[in-house]
């Protein structure tokens, strides 16, 4: 298959480019490919950014939630849009130093019939407009040089604060056309949280759950603002797939929105800076629900870096990127076949830990602010309690005591602590953190009443602890939660939900189970047999499960 070929499906777009008869230069398999791409708009805002960044400070930039788009990404982002219109309304609604909307310029340089291109752009830093001007009056000139015609303007307004009354406009005119509305927006909003009290917040509290990061408003107004047939793409973390924080956002999204195509990369330190990102960025091309025939698959890639290196792409059924529990919807990104597999075995459970009478909560000892509260030692259990930390969770145990620095063993028994100490009990300790390098995203471990002689224990804030809502676990069930937990077919469907290093216990509580009588099954082998983590575990949960031992395999291979 030649790269042209593979680029165009990697689009998700069979089209044929319906003005020019040709097909659009995407990325290829190797980014070699783009070397037919006139870069000389990218290098150029790229040598202008350099400076910028050399003389302004990560802090500055990061406060203002500033993260620079590189070439390469700019490049693969504005080649996933199906170009097929003579004259084009683009928005660039947080444009920085303007590298995205250079990049379609970039592409528009490879027409030969003539492009009407009218460009808005959104920015709010004084210090960024000059070069922001600079890049679009060299656009101009380049594309005018081709014969095409740009116009732009750049609006130096808060993008949420001053087009936000378009939702309200756009729910009351029955001609949309009279309203601002475009056909292709392109963006890396800025990524920052915002209090729930600000001004972006209340004027967009219909997206709002707790605490919202600015760049989801940017995605809603956006999609809002696109023709019926009109495409956005956007570059933004991956945590508004999952969470309690975005709940009312994806659901307004997925109900407005149609996704079209994922990317993903391999390593979250290889798009941006390491100092400067640290969550999992991800591409997202979105249209609107108006084209309601589009809702049948998706596309999804992933690659080694930012350079595009080993892509690798998968068409999935739209309903595989979706997980549908206790009233809220996710969005899953599996990336492998065998993640479909995963899925639909996972999704033939029938049952949720909430459904099974159980709960999952966050550790309530927060160290640095009970810091006065902690002892080194345990003195005995009158006048100290045990603390647990993420380091006493051995395999599918909890050990106590593990000396280790800086982690203090006990907590002292005072009034001030009563609120921090949970009953002495069996409970399943869960790893809140991880990062996505380890070869497993869960880790769970059981930890049982009769191990300690205190009537409470204290659990500190990395780790989340399952309880029975009425009562105690049994040894079997705690077992057997943790063996489920610890298995490779469950981190992987975990993997397609949350590319996060944190593990929420919302998504834990959403996670299907089996049946209390095969979890109480699993538990009852794993405490007799104590199964080293891996495919070990995975048999026995397979066998009682009925899970393809083929696939365990696989899964397992791909963990090593």
């Amino acid at each position: 298959m030649d790269s042209q070929a593979v680029l165009l499906k990697c689009t998700g777009e069979n089209e044929i480019d319906s003005f020019q008869g040709k097909t659009l230069p995407m990325i290829p398999k190797s980014f070699q490919g783009m070397n037919r791409i006139d870069k000389r708009l990218v290098n150029f805002v790229e040598k202008i950014t350099d400076a910028y960044i050399h003389k302004s400070s990560l802090k500055e930039r990061k406060t203002k939630g500033q993260f620079f788009t590189p070439k390469e990404v700019a490049l693969f982002m504005a080649g996933l849009f199906t170009l097929n219109k003579q004259n084009i309304k683009l928005l660039d609604p947080g444009a920085g130093m303007g590298m995205l909307s250079a990049a379609f310029c970039s592409y528009l340089l490879d027409f030969e019939k003539p492009i009407s291109l009218t460009l808005d752009a959104y920015e709010t830093d004084s210090d960024l407009i000059p070069y922001l001007e600079k890049v679009y009056k060299e656009c101009k000139s380049v594309l005018e040089e081709k014969g095409h015609t740009f116009e732009y303007n750049i609006i130096q307004k808060d993008f949420i604060l001053n087009k936000v009354n378009f939702l309200k406009q756009k729910a009351l005119v029955q001609e949309h056309d009279e309203l601002p509305s475009y056909d292709f927006i392109i963006s890396n909003p800025p990524y920052y949280k915002l209090n729930k009290d600000s001004p972006q917040s209340k004027l967009m509290n219909e997206f709002t759950s707790g605490q919202p990061n600015i760049y989801a408003f940017f995605m809603a107004l956006s999609l809002e603002m696109l023709k019926p047939d009109g495409q956005m793409i956007f570059i933004t973390p991956r945590s508004f797939c999952s969470g309690l924080y975005f709940k009312k956002f994806r659901e307004w999204l997925l109900h407005h929105g149609i996704i079209k195509n994922i990317h993903m990369f391999e390593s979250r330190s290889t798009v941006f800076d390491k100092d400067e990102v640290l969550q999992e960025s991800v591409i997202f091309k979105i249209i609107p629900c108006a084209r309601t025939n589009d809702k049948n698959q998706a596309v999804i890639t992933t690659s080694q870096d930012k350079l595009f290196h080993d892509i690798q792409e998968m068409d999935v059924e739209y309903e595989d990127i979706l997980h549908r529990k206790n009233g809220d919807i996710f969005i899953k990104i599996p990336t492998k076949k065998t993640d479909i597999q995963v899925q639909h075995i996972i999704n033939s459970w029938q049952y949720t830990l909430k459904d099974l009478g159980i709960k999952i909560s966050t550790g309530p000892v927060v160290s640095f602010r009970a810091q006065e509260l902690l002892s080194e030692k345990f003195i005995d259990k009158n006048k100290t309690s045990p603390l647990l930390w993420m380091h006493n969770i051995q395999g599918m145990d909890v050990l106590w005591p593990i000396e280790k620095k800086k982690r203090e063993l006990a907590i002292k028994l005072e009034k001030k602590a009563e609120p921090l100490l949970v009953p002495n009990s069996n409970y399943v300790l869960l790893k809140r953190f991880s990062s996505k390098e380890q070869k497993r995203r869960l880790y769970a471990g059981v930890l049982l009443k009769s191990k300690f002689d205190s009537e409470k224990i204290g659990i500190e804030n990395h780790l989340n602890y399952i309880y029975k809502c009425d009562g105690m676990l049994s040894i079997e069930e705690a077992y057997g939660i943790a063996g489920i937990l610890n298995t490779s077919i469950i981190d992987a469907f975990f993997r397609m939900m949350n590319g996060n290093t944190q593990v929420n216990a919302g998504d834990i509580m959403n996670l299907p189970m089996p049946s209390i009588e095969d979890i109480r099954k699993i538990g009852s082998l794993v405490k007799i047999n104590k199964p080293q983590i891996g495919l070990e575990l995975d048999k026995i949960v397979s066998d009682i499960l009925g899970i393809d031992s083929e696939l365990i395999e696989k899964l397992n291979k791909e963990i090593d």
